[in-house]
């Protein structure tokens, strides 16, 4: 398509064609740039540039200069007097004779019919070469126009034409053609979707009724076993009879036998049930105690040692004390004869008294001792909960003694003021200001003239110059905080 790219294609007419429209459109070439290609304006009446990028896209149908062909081209373009012999009953160029006689029409319309007929009978949608040469048998000059009123499916809208251009063209039934085609497809489409449709529905119907039949003889099954129910309910059989009857010889004998043997197995189901509940609550009873045995031992366990005592060193301690007891009486003096009844009276007395005093005393020890135990438990859990807070306090300590050698706080303070950009100082006053801000609470009733007495002590500011001229860089500030505050 080199040729037709010079300057001397500019008024030829050319068929483009559409992939969006799917169609070819015709048109004639009123200019063109080696950049854009060929500007083309369409019979229809849109003008657009048009790039050529062979012969699939752009067909010229003028006669080339002096023999010149396109190149890349398989079909030859027939010229007009060849088109006018090709369809020898489309209208003359001459005004005067655009009037046809009922025969020259009729044989007009059956050549459309059957043109449509042939379109209708072949599978799937034509080719642009298929087009193309119909347009080239069909097209009466090459002023007529080959292009197809299917509706676009792209962004392109066509402008409408007039009805009498579709009467006097030859190839209008191209409309039919594409508009049976378009009816043929959404039939089909119609067709596919309505026998989907019916298999669904069918599908829905066969599992509707095998659903029917299973239904239909489980209620059968159930209904017959409920009439056996009925009449073994009424004829109890003891257990263990099986034994004894003899075999049944019918199926009424047989279904009974079975009815009887479901029934006892759902007598030992229901045994089996109650034996596995009452399991699961001896088992509910076992992990309670089990969680009771789990709580004794953590509190044995939380006990000292050294406060832990057996059984048998129980018993040793009330020998002991048994014993002591008895020496105890023993060393009591003995009463004189004349006194004896005096003093036996007594000694019964005091000794009931003593040993009042004796139960009263162990109670307290064993109430004292009861309450060392408690305290001594508390000791040991308060000191358990104190280790992790001690460990915890020396990790925030070292945090915290670690944020006040980077001087975070400081710096974040400085830069607040504004320091002058030129030499990162900012004034006495600022200075003096944020220092009042940052004193601990046990130091915020230092005022600000005490603070600038006490740096003028220290050589931190000059007493020489005024407030105005003094200046705090922000080592002089880390300094000064130092001072006044540690």
């Amino acid at each position: 398509m080199a040729n037709m790219r010079r300057a001397s294609a500019v008024g030829r007419r050319v068929q483009v064609y559409w992939e969006g429209e799917d169609e070819w459109f015709e048109g004639v070439v009123s200019e063109f740039s080696p950049g854009r290609g060929h500007y083309v304006k369409y019979d229809d009446g849109e003008e657009q540039w048009e790039a050529n990028t062979g012969e699939q896209a752009m067909r010229f149908l003028s006669e080339p200069e002096e023999g010149e062909e396109v190149e890349g081209a398989t079909d030859t373009i027939p010229s007009p007097r060849e088109r006018k012999e090709a369809s020898p009953d489309t209208e003359p160029n001459d005004d005067d004779e655009e009037d046809y006689d009922d025969d020259h029409e009729s044989d007009d319309e059956e050549e459309r019919g059957e043109g449509a007929d042939a379109a209708l009978s072949g599978s799937g949608s034509p080719t642009p070469e298929q087009e193309e040469q119909g347009v080239s048998v069909l097209t009466p000059t090459s002023k007529s126009s080959a292009t197809s009123d299917r509706v676009p499916s792209s962004t392109k809208q066509r402008a409408l034409k007039p009805a009498a251009s579709y009467m006097r063209n030859s190839s209008a039934f191209f409309r039919d053609e594409e508009t049976l085609r378009e009816m043929r497809f959404d039939l089909m489409k119609e067709k596919k979707s309505l026998t989907n449709q019916v298999h669904v529905l069918t599908m829905q119907v066969t599992e509707r009724e095998q659903r029917s039949s299973v239904l239909k003889r489980e209620l059968q099954q159930l209904k017959t076993e409920v009439t056996l129910a009925n009449v073994m309910l009424q004829h109890p059989l003891p257990r263990g009879s099986f034994e004894k009857l003899q075999r049944p010889n019918t199926i009424t004998q047989w279904n009974e036998r079975v009815l009887d043997q479901k029934l006892q197995n759902q007598s030992l189901a229901q045994e089996l049930l109650d034996l596995k509940t009452s399991v699961q609550k001896q088992q509910s009873v076992v992990r309670r105690k089990q969680q009771q045995r789990d709580e004794l031992r953590s509190k044995l366990a939380r006990v000292p040692r050294r406060h832990l005592c057996t059984l048998v060193e129980l018993q040793v301690e009330i020998a002991r004390l048994l014993e002591e007891k008895r020496t105890l009486e023993a060393q009591s003096l003995p009463p004189s004869s004349c006194d004896r009844p005096t003093s036996s009276r007594t000694g019964a007395s005091s000794k009931v008294a003593l040993q009042n005093e004796l139960t009263s005393l162990e109670s307290t020890a064993e109430s004292f001792k009861e309450e060392l135990r408690q305290w001594q438990l508390k000791v040991d859990c308060e000191q358990a909960r104190l280790t992790p807070m001690e460990t915890r306090l020396a990790s925030l300590q070292q945090e915290l003694r670690r944020y006040e050698d980077s001087q975070v706080l400081l710096r974040s303070v400085f830069l607040r003021l504004s320091p002058d950009p030129h030499d990162g100082c900012v004034t006495l006053d600022a200075a003096l200001a944020a220092l009042h801000t940052l004193a601990p609470p046990n130091q915020a009733h230092v005022a600000v003239e005490d603070m600038k007495t006490h740096l003028k002590e220290e050589n931190l500011l000059s007493s020489n110059d005024t407030a105005e001229q003094q200046r705090f860089s922000f080592s002089q500030f880390v300094e000064a905080f130092t001072y006044l505050f540690k």
